[in-house]
């Protein structure tokens, strides 16, 4: 028995090293390639469109300024910026109305302290109030902690445009401060990126693989109105995934590319805001289910944990010779696509020795994501959301 298990782990171990070596391979292709991916060097869009950029802003007064400069700052020269002010108890009302009384381009929206109307999340409320004032033909909905390249509005407008979609989303470049930030951001954005093959998401036929970014969700104004607007995602605390799936639904299409030159964000500042924020998205985005989230932790283990572990081992001769070479081979070849993705995200390359590490947090963060979900709710800028399977 205990030598069918033996050569079970080898067999194992071989497959997940041809794993991170196919990884490393489309990396390379795609960088190469530059397959989905969108930036200022694109055509852009036609001036005579009239395009809506709608923040929501709740407690945002260290993030708002920013936001709205860089989306005023734009290229294309047919724009107005929609700001709703999401019952902040901060600065964030003040900023805004310095902000709207410099420039007519913003529509300055003010949100009450009422309660949710039954049914709603806190984002998707704002954002359905903020898109009623919205006159544009497309409507690009952006995150307060969001900074826009000048280029971005024009050329997702444009590519959207030009592949007669719906919506455009993607995933900018990261900005990262701290220690942590840099430990686990690229852990939990390697995860996800390993579960979400753009091929798969970007193929209509394909109605069950989606992911989007509520980062930056461009949505042609006919198709928002048609599937009812964030209504359509009221409570459901993935509203970008959720507007994705009902986008596939309808059999209308969208596309999720890569946006690193046309924005960047800053998603959290310290430990607290990751454990946090990471908690609230990662069981819904596992469906909900804990027979998927404890799939992907097995997964997590064997991708990233499994070469670490027996290298260690064998450093203390308690594995076998050619266990601890496969482990040692598996260590390396991750931390080489590591190194590739590092220096696309343009990261210190040292924060890439944290990576089996940062996955054991990654999945205590899994955990506590489904525990909380399905327990007490999940707490997020002073509000707690009940969240239900989906």
């Amino acid at each position: 028995m205990v030598v069918v298990l033996l050569w079970t782990l080898r067999v194992w171990m071989v497959l997940v090293i041809l794993g991170w070596l196919g990884a490393w391979a489309k990396i390379n292709r795609r960088r190469r390639e530059g397959t989905w991916s969108l930036g200022p060097q694109h055509p852009a869009a036609d001036p005579g469109v009239l395009v809506s950029v709608i923040i929501p802003a709740r407690n945002e007064e260290l993030n708002l300024r920013g936001c709205v400069e860089s989306a005023l700052a734009q290229d294309h020269p047919n724009l107005e910026v929609i700001v709703q002010d999401d019952a902040s108890t901060d600065r964030t009302g003040e900023i805004l109305a310095q902000l709207a009384a410099q420039d007519a381009r913003i529509v300055a929206l003010k949100g009450g302290g009422e309660a949710l109307p039954e049914g709603w999340f806190g984002k998707p409320w704002a954002l359905q109030r903020a898109q009623r004032a919205a006159k544009g033909r497309w409507l690009v909905f952006i995150d307060a902690d969001v900074r826009l390249h000048p280029a971005a509005v024009s050329r997702v407008v444009a590519y959207g445009e030009r592949e007669g979609l719906d919506m455009v989303t993607g995933f900018g470049a990261q900005t990262m401060g701290s220690f942590w930030e840099k430990v686990l951001q690229p852990a939990v954005a390697g995860l996800i990126l390993a579960g979400n093959d753009l091929n798969d998401v970007n193929d209509p036929n394909k109605a069950d693989k989606n992911m989007a970014s509520g980062q930056l969700l461009a949505f042609r104004r006919e198709a928002y109105d048609a599937l009812g607007g964030h209504e359509a995602v009221k409570d459901n605390i993935l509203d970008d995934v959720g507007l994705a799936r009902a986008v596939k639904g309808a059999g209308r299409r969208y596309h999720c590319l890569f946006l690193r030159e046309l924005y960047s964000v800053r998603m959290y500042t310290n430990l607290k805001e990751i454990w946090e924020g990471w908690s609230k998205n990662l069981f819904a985005g596992m469906r909900y289910s804990w027979a998927i989230t404890l799939l992907v932790i097995a997964y997590t283990v064997a991708m990233s944990l499994s070469g670490p572990i027996l290298t260690i081992l064998g450093a203390f001769g308690l594995v076998s010779a050619d266990l601890f070479a496969l482990g040692l081979t598996h260590w390396l070849i991750m931390q080489g696509v590591r190194l590739t993705m590092d220096r696309i995200w343009q990261m210190n390359p040292l924060y890439g020795l944290t990576h089996a590490p940062a996955q054991l947090l990654v999945i205590l963060i899994m955990l506590n994501s489904a525990l909380k979900s399905r327990g007490k709710g999940v707490g997020w800028r002073g509000r707690t959301y009940q969240l239900t399977p989906r």
